[in-house]
Order: C-alpha cells, then sequence, then structure tokens
C-alpha cells in the first residue's frame, strides 16, 4: 500500500530573494558609472554668478587698477596690474595688498604677493584652483588713506 508522498519538494522561490539582490548590485553599478562620467566629463568651469565688480569704485576714484592674467599652464600663470593715480600717471602706493576671491560652495581666498616690476605695475605668480570669474580685492595704502577696489578676472579652464 502506498501512501502520499510526504518528501519535500524542491522550493521554487528563491528567485525572489536573488532577484532583489541583483537589482541592488546593478543599481550600484549604475551609480558608480555616473559618478565615473561626472568626474571625467567636468571641465573645473563652474558658471557661478559674477562676482560684485567695480562695486568699491565710488570710495576709490582717485586711483584705477587695470589687470590681465597670462596664463602659462592649466588654472596657472603671472597677473600683471597697472594702477594709475586719477591724473593717469602710474602710482606707487605705500602698501598694496590683494586677495583672490571665489564665491562657491566651499568660499576660495588667496592671497597674492605682488611684485613691483616698474612705477605703477606690479607683477604676482597666481595658481588658481578652479576656473571663472575671480575677484581681484585690491586694498590699496596712499598717503595715509586706505581705499578698497574689486576688480573682476576671468579665468579660463
Amino acid at each position: 500500500m502506498s501512501g502520499p508522498d510526504t518528501s519535500p519538494r524542491p522550493r521554487r522561490d528563491l528567485w525572489i530573494p536573488a532577484g532583489f539582490v541583483l537589482f541592488f548590485v546593478a543599481l550600484a553599478g549604475l551609480q558608480l558609472w555616473f559618478v565615473l562620467l561626472a568626474n571625467r566629463s567636468f571641465s573645473g568651469l563652474v558658471t557661478d554668478p559674477k562676482p560684485a565688480a567695480g562695486r568699491y569704485a565710488a570710495q576709490a576714484p582717485d586711483w584705477t587698477a587695470r589687470l590681465a592674467f597670462v596664463p602659462s599652464e592649466a588654472l596657472a600663470g603671472t597677473l600683471a596690474m597697472e594702477i594709475a593715480g586719477a591724473n593717469g600717471a602710474p602710482l606707487t602706493p605705500e602698501r598694496l595688498v590683494a586677495t583672490a576671491e571665489r564665491a562657491t560652495r566651499f568660499p576660495q581666498l588667496l592671497p597674492i604677493v605682488l611684485h613691483e616690476v616698474a612705477p605703477g605695475r606690479f607683477e604676482a605668480p597666481l595658481r588658481l584652483p578652479l576656473a571663472g570669474d575671480w575677484a581681484i580685492r585690491l586694498t590699496l595704502t596712499q598717503a595715509g588713506a586706505t581705499s578698497e577696489r574689486i576688480e573682476t578676472l576671468e579665468v579660463a579652464p
């Protein structure tokens, strides 16, 4: 006499947890691919709004500054600056302090060490961490009076 078969049958529902694990492994791989793609395609150029150039121009009508950045390699080069008095003659201040500023998620403040190459002409080596628009803050002391000016400098990647 034979009774009902009570031998255990193989489980047919093991594909469900395997499907969940496989889905999340594929999702992690897709996210890793997006991260690698973003890192490889980032040019270094951040398109933030331009800094407020000339914001302090009303406080410094007695002098003007003209800046030029001459690149020697990516994000590095020489900052050339000419300072002239109200009459247009080269101006050699008693004290000149310059900083490069960039308002990003992590603000960048870089001191600039200027060297006078001629009366009213200054140069400084400059290496910037990001491309884009940088605000160069100039603080000039002449005859005991201090004035400040902000100029915009565009650096290509």
